[in-house]
């Protein structure tokens, strides 16, 4: 897509060049801004001014006061993230290769240029600018979400599961320094019992993936409980990852542990008012019934007395057990 107001800054000492530049730039687009720079200190001066913001940058190799790789270097520097696109007499291989990975967008040969190769050549490093501030908003986002996450997590290798990359929440977690880190793999983390089920989460293997809780182990040997989460990511142009997050399940299992317990001893009090308490109160009962029955017998009497005092002892230390063991449980 053009752009509705075409900026462009044409860093050329040869003034035929440039008016040819000239001509083809306006016959290619209807709306356009030219500044004409005829060495690079002049190019430089407006670059580095507030507003010196242009789309595109038209460079001759060959200027008075700088020429080659250094004027490239120097333009980069103060280009703004404008697209650089060379213009130069000559056709040199090698110079072009170096300045297309230095970061210049296009390598053009001034004999050979006319008004549509010139439009493409921007076109396309507007648009190939675009894609890059695209990745780059992407990559920057993707570290925020990796880096400021407050959850432990690893890049992983896809094959090996070496550890590419890590988060400050994992070097905080786990006690390892970040050289430390990439110089181990996932497994080293997790005992040797659970790895082939590991192995099996992280190449996404149906039959691994029901379970997602693990046994983790800091630098110190405290273990960890936690839970994994797992996606595969393509990552810096084509290559491929897996991002490993763990969520800390200790406290959580920790907790569950504690309710089992304590769930253990409501049951344990639960059985001691059912079965102990009847026991004595059975037979209090029985001892009422025959006084009732024999209240005539006094030495029978004081026989059943003596035993109803006695069950009503014990029941009053089975009720303090309870209380005692209600009163120590944890809730």
């Amino acid at each position: 897509m053009k752009p509705n107001n075409l900026s462009v800054m044409v860093i050329e000492d040869n003034e035929g060049d440039f008016i040819l530049v000239e001509d083809l730039l306006i016959e290619s687009y209807k709306k356009i801004q030219i500044k004409h720079c005829v060495d690079f200190s002049t190019a430089a001066d407006d670059l580095n001014q507030k507003e010196g913001q242009f789309n595109v940058i038209l460079l001759d190799l060959n200027l008075p006061d700088l020429s080659g790789i250094e004027l490239i270097n120097a333009v980069l520097k103060i280009s703004k993230d404008a697209p650089i696109i060379v213009l130069t007499g000559y056709a040199d291989i090698n110079l072009a290769k170096q300045s297309l990975e230095l970061g210049i967008y296009d390598f053009l040969i001034k004999d050979e240029i006319n008004p549509s190769l010139l439009q493409k050549s921007i076109d396309f490093s507007l648009s190939r600018k675009n894609f890059r501030n695209q990745l780059e908003g992407e990559r920057e986002n993707y570290k925020n979400l990796f880096n400021l996450s407050p959850q432990p997590m690893w890049l992983l290798h896809p094959e090996n599961f070496k550890i590419l990359d890590v988060n400050e929440a994992t070097i905080e977690k786990y006690g390892y320094s970040l050289d430390e880190c990439l110089s181990l793999s996932i497994l080293d983390l997790h005992p040797a019992w659970e790895r082939d089920v590991l192995i099996g989460k992280l190449v996404d293997n149906p039959a691994y993936n029901v379970n997602n809780q693990f046994t983790q182990l800091r630098k110190d040997g405290q273990e960890i409980n936690v839970e994994l989460s797992t996606k595969k990511i393509t990552y810096n142009t084509g290559r491929k990852g897996i991002i490993v997050q763990a969520t800390d399940i200790t406290t959580i299992l920790n907790h569950v542990k504690t309710i089992e317990q304590q769930n253990e001893k409501l049951k344990n009090i639960a059985w001691t008012q059912s079965h102990v308490v009847r026991a004595p109160l059975s037979r209090i009962l029985g001892i009422i019934n025959l006084i009732e029955e024999h209240h005539e017998n006094l030495d029978d009497m004081m026989f059943w007395l003596k035993e109803l005092r006695t069950s009503m002892n014990e029941m009053d230390d089975i009720v303090k057990k309870i209380v005692d063991e209600a009163q120590n449980f944890d809730l």
